[in-house]
């Protein structure tokens, strides 16, 4: 059974026989095994009563027999295994047998964790599908087809599952994140933020917990983009945040300059690949709402920006244009490969790059100019 509101229920709540802890973000599971793991502890006074054991090695009825295992000095054992995929996949065999058997009666004194990093392909996402009522159908057919131990897992145990976020999820988990650690964050500190880290969670937190100190120590209780662009190292005449916004200024001088100091001289041409990407793909999904627009909050939840950024994108939308956003999206294909691959100096690559960007917007704009 898929266990809702399991931040509160870790912490405070009473802790199952069985939880298992799945999903792509990684880092999200970790943090929330990790919250189970002190909670544990925590009741451990000396130490002897929470194993850390791996799935790949440890045979599963060595496993089951440490679960049956009273605990010595706490009221409840704690038994944490990773990578258990390793045991999850055996479908037959007697270590299967043993295992179902122990998830179909597990000892009430101990917490087993199962922590899983490969999930079957069919089971991805299974957290989505079961929210959405219409995806109910598919989400048991998934159930259906799942392995034994999986399906008396999901079936019979609580679970939580860390799907991917989606992009437009970023945004928010973020700005929930700061505020977990006391912050808020203005619109363009946020989306500062996510272009000069990137999307990735653990990044984002660790960067978040440098500002929430920062801003501790200086009594702010909201941050603004100067703060994000000191924090993590960038100016702010000179940063990727700042070569977007020239891009759809149409501000080709400045657009060139930033690019070649962040190439010669800090080395993210990647970064400026990443954020540039993501800056036309908004774009791009605008393509979308241009027949029937939807209200600004509406529009800024189905993109994943803040509502404050609404009015900007739809104007670079509309100064460059969806032919041009194609092209630059083609464009900025080429750099990466050439990037990854250094058929070319990373400073021709870039300045090829906005060249290519910049003359189609430029060309577009001459033609309506006629």
């Amino acid at each position: 059974m898929m266990l809702e509101h399991w931040e509160e229920r870790f912490r405070t709540g009473p802790l199952p026989p069985v939880v298992l802890l799945f999903g792509e973000e990684r880092f999200l599971v970790e943090e929330a095994a990790q919250m189970l793991r002190r909670r544990l502890e925590a009741q451990d006074p000396l130490g002897v009563d929470v194993e850390l054991l791996d799935g790949e090695t440890i045979p599963a009825r060595e496993l089951v027999e440490r679960a049956r295992s009273y605990p010595v000095a706490a009221e409840r054992r704690g038994v944490i295994v990773r990578r258990a995929e390793h045991l999850l996949g055996r479908s037959s065999g007697a270590g299967a047998s043993v295992l179902a058997d122990y998830l179909r009666a597990p000892q009430p004194t101990t917490v087993l964790v199962l922590l899983v990093e490969a999930v079957p392909e069919r089971l991805r996402g299974i957290s989505r599908f079961l929210r959405n009522p219409k995806q109910q159908k598919k989400a048991e057919q998934a159930l259906a087809r799942a392995p034994e131990l999986w399906r008396l897992l999901l079936r019979e145990h609580p679970w939580v599952e860390f799907p991917k976020l989606y992009e437009r999820e970023v945004p928010s988990w973020i700005a929930q994140r700061a505020r977990r650690y006391g912050i808020e964050l203005s619109p363009p500190a946020l989306e500062a933020l996510l272009s000069l880290v990137g999307a990735e969670l653990a990044e984002l937190d660790s960067e978040l917990q440098k500002l929430a100190l920062y801003a501790q120590a200086r009594g702010l209780a909201e941050l603004d983009v100067e703060h994000v662009l000191h924090l993590t190292g960038h100016s702010r005449t000179y940063s990727v945040f700042e070569l977007q916004r020239a891009l759809t200024e149409g501000d080709r001088v400045r657009a060139l300059q930033i690019a070649q100091y962040l190439t010669r001289s800090q080395r993210q041409e990647l970064l400026i690949v990443a954020t540039l990407t993501r800056f036309f793909l908004l774009l791009w999904r605008l393509a979308d709402f241009q027949q029937e627009p939807p209200a600004p909050e509406e529009l800024a939840s189905a993109l994943g920006v803040h509502p404050f950024f609404v009015a900007e994108y739809q104007a670079a939308y509309r100064r460059f244009g969806l032919p041009a956003i194609e092209g630059a999206l083609f464009a900025l294909q080429r750099a990466e490969l050439a990037l990854k691959s250094g058929s070319a100096p990373p400073e021709s690559v870039i300045g090829e790059l906005l060249l290519s960007i910049m003359g189609v917007v430029g060309h577009r704009n001459d033609e309506h100019a006629l």
